[in-house]
């Protein structure tokens, strides 16, 4: 079921200049929704169809999706981008990817030219800088991206009234928001993510992730919002797409 149809496309908050725009790493592992089938390309559309089979009409209010996991290294930031990227197909959908780990960050690493310096949602959260003024934009896609911004968070910024009011905005922004969370079972923002959510993506690890922590993340979310579980590192056959004619 795809996003009920609108009378006005959504825009961004602003036209972007030249040096609001990035581009992806050549040797970032991110798949393009034009990609040939292959198994993770598929994998990564069929989360993207079951994301919008869940989105329900929200009136003028854009779905925002969590993206978690129980513990470090899974893998959820990556997957965030994959997702966020295959959602926007092409340019059809207007998305935004808000990196909301502010504690460790890794998204601006498949970013070029990768900027630690940039402000993010850290400085809109501070009021700092507008919403508008912090989003960067993915060259060739409909994808913008609200990085963590400048380093050195205190305390709980995450799970104040500011950022309900950021949420609001993004969601009038955008028909869909992906928000890069920080583990589930680490921190208290996580959770607080994920309330303020419509629904959230368990992403876990084979070898890595522990059942009592997918169990401990699994109780703490409740099944009224997981859309689904994606599990990475787990060997598959090597005869990839056509293996299955």
């Amino acid at each position: 079921m795809e996003l009920p149809v609108r009378t006005e496309m959504p825009h961004r908050l602003r036209d972007l200049g030249p040096s609001r725009r990035v581009q992806l790493r050549e040797d970032a592992p991110v798949i393009n929704y034009l990609d040939p089938p292959s198994y993770a390309a598929e994998q990564y559309r069929g989360l993207a169809v079951q994301v919008e089979e869940r989105i329900n009409p929200l009136g003028s209010q854009g779905y925002a999706l969590t993206v978690t996991s129980p513990e470090e290294g899974a893998g959820k930031t990556l997957t965030s981008l994959n997702l966020a990227m295959t959602l926007t197909r092409g340019e059809e959908r207007r998305v935004l990817l808000l990196e909301g780990d502010l504690w460790r960050p890794q998204l601006h690493t498949y970013f070029v030219p990768e900027r630690t310096d940039r402000p993010g949602l850290q400085q809109v959260l501070e009021r700092r800088i507008a919403l508008g003024d912090a989003v960067i934009s993915l060259n060739g896609s409909s994808l913008d991206v609200l990085l963590a911004g400048s380093a050195g968070v205190s305390g709980d910024v995450m799970s104040g009234r500011r950022m309900s009011e950021v949420l609001n905005e993004a969601r009038a922004a955008y028909e869909v928001v992906i928000i890069d969370s920080p583990p589930m079972n680490l921190l208290a923002s996580a959770r607080s993510l994920a309330a303020r959510s419509d629904g959230v993506v368990l992403v876990v690890r084979a070898g890595q992730s522990k059942k009592w922590a997918i169990e401990k993340t699994l109780s703490a979310l409740g099944p009224e919002k997981l859309i689904g579980a994606v599990l990475n590192g787990a060997r598959i056959s090597e005869r990839g797409y056509r293996g299955y004619y």
